[in-house]
């Protein structure tokens, strides 16, 4: 099982916080590197000379001994935070702050794994690189070459995602034949237009079967299905188990309070 575990990138420990009090990130230097995901509230906060403020979906990544803390109270504040450390070679990820992340069930999944008794380190770890990944290609994508059409394109998905978004009416929003749509998805985001539509809906879908405790009726008519039966027949397609059984692999979660 050696060749499942990156020696460079190892996971430390990880956990959920949460208050509805007022609160403040203390001030403090860490050996580690570590992800914040905020789940609810406004986290303010800064890392030497930089100073970040993230809402819910936003993620910063703090460096190894650099001092941080932070800048202002406020409350009724969420956040998933994982520890790890890179041995050797140079860190991949050179952006701090990530305006958006979609795939935040992913830290659910980690914190489950991690919270498993007799877990393999591989299992974990493996999750850790499936976020940084997720993170390394956000990071590289904000450097490669702009296209304006490709940026409102990739955007109007991410905030539009549902099962009525089709091709045909993002090309009308947009103003482009669906043939042209397909063509810039494909150039700068590497897949076809209803590939990235099905990504973003699922990942949509993932993230309120995790994060939320809504049914899963209430999801199917947020995510725009015509009924809970199209919903879970969409899911189990693309992801091999009903939501249900989705949202219960993953129950198992460190979480910490003030």
């Amino acid at each position: 099982m050696n060749i499942l575990i990156n020696n460079n990138i190892k996971f430390a420990y990880a956990g959920l916080f949460t208050t509805e009090s007022d609160w403040i990130h203390p001030m403090r230097i860490e050996k580690t590197y570590e992800i914040i995901c905020v789940t609810k509230g406004t986290v303010c906060m800064y890392e030497e000379k930089r100073e970040y403020v993230a809402e819910r979906g936003q993620v910063i990544l703090l460096s190894p001994n650099l001092l941080h803390g932070g800048t202002a109270v406020t409350r009724d504040v969420g956040f998933y935070w994982v520890h790890f450390t890179v041995e050797d070679g140079e860190f991949p990820i050179e952006k701090r702050f990530f305006e958006s992340f979609e795939s935040r069930y992913l830290f659910k999944e980690l914190l489950h794994y991690n919270n498993l008794p007799n877990i393999p380190e591989y299992a974990v770890n493996s999750v850790l690189i499936h976020i940084l990944s997720e993170l390394c290609h956000l990071s590289q994508k904000s450097t490669q070459s702009y296209n304006i059409i490709a940026e409102q394109l990739y955007e109007w998905i991410r905030i539009s995602a549902s099962a009525e978004l089709t091709v045909k009416s993002l090309a009308d929003h947009l103003g482009y034949s669906p043939d042209h749509i397909n063509r810039i998805c494909k150039k700068y985001h590497g897949i076809g237009a209803r590939e990235l539509i099905n990504r973003f809906l699922i990942a949509r879908a993932k993230s309120l079967l995790c994060n939320t405790e809504k049914y899963v009726k209430e999801i199917a008519a947020e995510l725009k299905f015509s009924n809970d039966k199209a919903f879970i027949g969409y899911f189990k397609y693309h992801e091999g188990c009903s939501p249900s059984e989705f949202r219960n692999r993953f129950g198992k979660i460190h979480m910490n309070t003030i």
